[in-house]
């Protein structure tokens, strides 16, 4: 395990280092006691800094940040002598993780405390990892699960007689999909809790545009654009309802037409539009919508708090949510 140790006097810093390898022995320690020796210091790796509140030239909260900005996993404890209850309340609120006051029983408080702070960071490292192995796990489940429905609807599709219930089922099977395919990027992402939505929503469309029947040219303008997974698969719903009515309705003759998607993240706004130039919806919006696509729409939308705007142009539609982060 490796040490920074930073104070000004080298008598304070060897009695600490001492009694700090006592109580773990094997220590790897950088001692900090001037601004030349702090860039060694930021060149390593440490699990653990114990700085001084005034170093003359740098004050410990200063140290704490530069220490903490090329290591943000190091943990940090200040000693100090001069210090009072509301230095001790603005280390804290900063990210130490215990304040000692010098004094008769520093060096034991300090190699006790050092430890265990060193042991709750490894067993919070060791939770964290073990909760994302589960989590890649549930998550890789869950997308067989899924293939598994949407192979059993497909199944059920086929031995339907009325078109009318095939569409329908058709239509459950494709939101399913979505289901799927987010499911599969969540697996995928360094980050089980967020994704990567612009390549989601550049896949889909292709897809969806695809299984036109006339000619479609699809323009995609994404910005990068990540989204935490409680606004990822309703907004993924969504943004499937909103392309898949477009490309069932907008483009009634074999001529076809252009479809443009595009996802931008504005400050803490994500700001999704899709338009075409097609026939449009005609008079009333709503009663164009097959089956339950723009109702399903609004109430997505509402369970993101987002705001769905849907206008008539000249040709086309244009479709306009926003969804405040």
């Amino acid at each position: 395990m490796r040490l920074i140790v930073a104070d000004d006097d080298p008598d304070t810093r060897a009695l600490n280092i001492r009694a700090l390898s006592q109580e773990m022995p094997g220590l790897d320690v950088v001692e900090v006691g001037s601004p030349d020796t702090l860039e060694h210091a930021l060149g390593s790796t440490p699990d653990l800094l114990v700085t001084d509140y005034d170093l003359r030239w740098i004050d410990g909260f200063a140290l704490f940040e530069m220490v903490k900005a090329s290591h943000p996993n190091c943990h940090a404890i200040m000693v100090t002598g001069t210090g009072n209850e509301d230095l001790a309340v603005q280390a804290m609120k900063a990210g130490f993780d215990d304040y000692i006051v010098k004094g008769r029983n520093q060096l034991r408080r300090l190699a006790l405390t050092a430890r265990l702070v060193v042991e709750r960071g490894r067993e919070r490292r060791a939770l964290s990892e073990n909760r994302d192995l589960v989590l890649a796990e549930l998550y890789h489940r869950l997308h067989n699960n899924l293939q598994i429905v949407i192979s059993l609807i497909r199944q059920t599709e086929k031995s339907l007689q009325s078109p009318a219930d095939r569409r329908r089922l058709s239509d459950l099977r494709q939101r399913i999909q979505v289901l799927s395919r987010l499911q599969e990027q969540f697996y995928q992402s360094p980050d089980f809790r967020r994704v990567e939505f612009s390549g989601f929503l550049r896949e889909l469309a292709s897809t969806l545009v695809a299984l036109s029947p006339v000619p479609i040219r699809l323009d995609t303008q994404l910005g990068l654009v990540e989204l935490p997974v409680d606004t990822a698969v309703p907004l993924g719903l969504l943004v499937n309802e909103i392309i898949t009515n477009a490309v069932q309705h907008a483009f009634a003759d074999a001529r076809g037409g252009e479809l443009k998607v595009q996802l931008q993240q504005e400050q803490s706004w994500i700001v999704l539009m899709v338009e075409d130039n097609g026939c449009g919806f005609g008079h009333d919006l709503r009663s164009a919508a097959s089956g339950m696509g723009l109702h399903l729409v609004e109430r997505l939308a509402k369970q993101i708090d987002g705001d769905v705007t849907i206008e008539r142009r000249n040709p086309g539609t244009r479709c306009c949510l926003r969804v405040k982060l």
